[in-house]
């Protein structure tokens, strides 16, 4: 687990409390989702709502795995050593599941909002700011994806000799645009776990703390909010600025991977392939030094 972190357990461990130990009385008192000990059935007193948190829970926990497992930590074991996956596979899936997730989610708590049912207008806010990253972080890689289709074939013309010096400035143009691309899709992607899902739990946690006492409360919702800013810098430049691309030389028989490009390698290569696999294969890695 090449990205676990201090940052990683704290921003994680805030999410598991909020969901599963601060979250769940709450709910059952509201009914949102309870046992009905006559008909011995799960059962809901607001439908819109409970599937607004089925949203929720399915991105934040998302977030919390594709942050851990992304595409260059190549395999990971299942409990017991039952099977074995494909990381990348797993990272693409989960996150077009969390990106459904994010958008139903986010059209539920606005239809709940304008409806009156919850009176939460910075959950609102966060909310959209919430879209803002999704899209951007949507949009950035696909973006990636179709340069780097883009800077394959550049290369594939350098390999054949019918580069030009017009074709080698748009190859240098296209990596750099498709870092670019890759940097936004990652900083977005952590926007969404560390604020646009931990701002909430970490308002609930500083409520639970003060008890009461509006002047603790504040204090600590500031130290909150300032500290899960520092830890989406910090894991941004873990996944990024420790990770800054080499230069780039004429490959020969093997395929040249910037070190940021190999950080999210394959990506679109998990499009038709088998989720559980015995064989896996490995990008070449030529670059020097």
């Amino acid at each position: 687990m090449k990205h676990l972190n201090v940052y990683w357990v704290l921003a994680t461990s805030l999410g598991l409390w909020f969901l599963f130990l601060h979250s769940p009385p709450i709910l059952s008192e509201r009914k949102v989702l309870y046992w009905n000990n006559e008909n011995h059935t799960l059962e809901t007193n607001d439908a819109p709502f409970l599937l607004h948190l089925i949203g929720s829970y399915l991105i934040y926990l998302i977030c919390m795995l594709n942050t851990l497992y992304t595409p260059s930590c190549s395999t990971l074991t299942l409990i017991g050593g039952t099977a074995v996956v494909k990381a990348r596979c797993v990272h693409v899936w989960m996150g077009r599941c969390a990106m459904i997730a994010g958008y139903l989610s986010f059209a539920l708590g606005v239809y709940i909002a304008c409806w009156g049912q919850l009176v939460a207008i910075l959950t609102t806010v966060v909310g959209i700011i919430h879209m803002i990253w999704q899209i951007t972080g949507h949009y950035a890689i696909c973006e990636y994806r179709r340069l780097k289709q883009l800077v394959h074939s550049l290369e594939h013309q350098e390999d054949d000799g019918q580069s030009q010096p017009s074709s080698v400035g748009e190859l240098e143009d296209a990596t750099d645009k498709m870092q670019n691309a890759l940097h936004r899709h990652i900083y977005s992607m952590l926007a969404i776990f560390l604020l646009a899902c931990g701002i909430p739990a970490g308002m609930r946690l500083s409520g639970d703390i003060s008890r009461g006492n509006g002047i603790a409360n504040s204090i600590l919702v500031i130290l909150v909010l300032a500290s899960l800013v520092m830890m989406q810098r910090q894991m941004y430049r873990h996944f990024v600025h420790k990770n800054e691309p080499e230069q780039r030389e004429p490959r020969e028989d093997t395929t040249s991977y910037s070190t940021v490009e190999t950080l999210f390698n394959s990506v679109d290569a998990a499009e038709g392939e088998t989720l559980f696999s015995s064989k896996f294969r490995q990008p070449l890695l030529s670059n020097s030094g």
